[in-house]
């Protein structure tokens, strides 16, 4: 059985996120987010401001996080009714690399199980942040498909002036745990010059599955991007 005691790189970074209130702290405006049916409430960060988000199990319920929200770029990350990461989306450019790689990640790969890692739903490779609002507990075999959604990102913003992608992190009914059960990835690519638009949508289970079945989810992302064009 896997040993789920904090090792000592955890304890450092629960040590550092421990004296941090939940999001709405100070060096942080919020104000209403209107687009949002549910009334959630926005809060804008930056690179820097986004290591105030603890890497906590729930974050604030029914929040939305924001890098630069009037501007042509920006990241987005919701929490749902429980706080847990629900759903991130970023038009690629938005922000930085975020400079503390892997100290989020380490924390909630403790709370998978085995066969579980810390990942981001908007991988660092397209610079989705660190912060909890971004990570969570994700299947080896997820993981993977999710570095392919990164690839191919990568792949369309090459060839399009604007690439969105978003990611949603679906959990059972009546399920309070902090692992998502279902993944569902939106990607969008346009192109002004030409006028021309394209998405692609993928939907797939946080398991661990066959090499055949994981092969059958990346053929289909694979199709569709070719179809995009990118």
């Amino acid at each position: 059985m896997r040993d789920l005691q904090p090792n000592g790189r955890v304890l450092a970074v629960l040590a550092a996120t421990a004296s941090l209130a939940v999001m709405a702290g100070a060096g942080s405006s919020a104000h209403a987010d209107t687009g949002s049916p549910d009334g959630a409430q926005a809060v804008q960060v930056n690179a820097t401001d986004a290591a105030e988000i603890p890497c906590a199990k729930y974050l604030q319920k029914k929040h939305t996080y924001r890098t630069d929200p009037a501007g042509p770029s920006w990241q987005t990350h919701k929490t749902d009714k429980l706080g847990r990461p629900a759903h991130a989306e970023i038009r690629v450019g938005a922000v930085d690399r975020d400079p503390r790689l892997g100290l989020c990640e380490a924390v909630v790969d403790e709370w998978g199980g085995p066969g579980h890692v810390g990942a981001r739903m908007i991988p660092a490779g397209v610079k989705g942040a660190g912060h909890r609002a971004n990570v969570v507990p994700v299947a080896k075999s997820a993981d993977r498909i999710l570095k392919a959604v990164e690839r191919k990102t990568l792949r369309c913003n090459a060839g399009y002036k604007i690439v969105t992608l978003g990611v949603t992190a679906h959990y059972k009914k009546n399920d309070n745990g902090v692992v998502p059960s279902r993944f569902s990835v939106y990607l969008e690519a346009k192109n002004r010059a030409i006028e021309f638009g394209a998405n692609s949508f993928l939907a797939f289970d946080n398991k661990e599955y066959t090499k055949a079945g994981e092969h059958r989810l990346l053929d289909s992302l694979a199709d569709q991007v070719e179809a995009m064009r990118c």
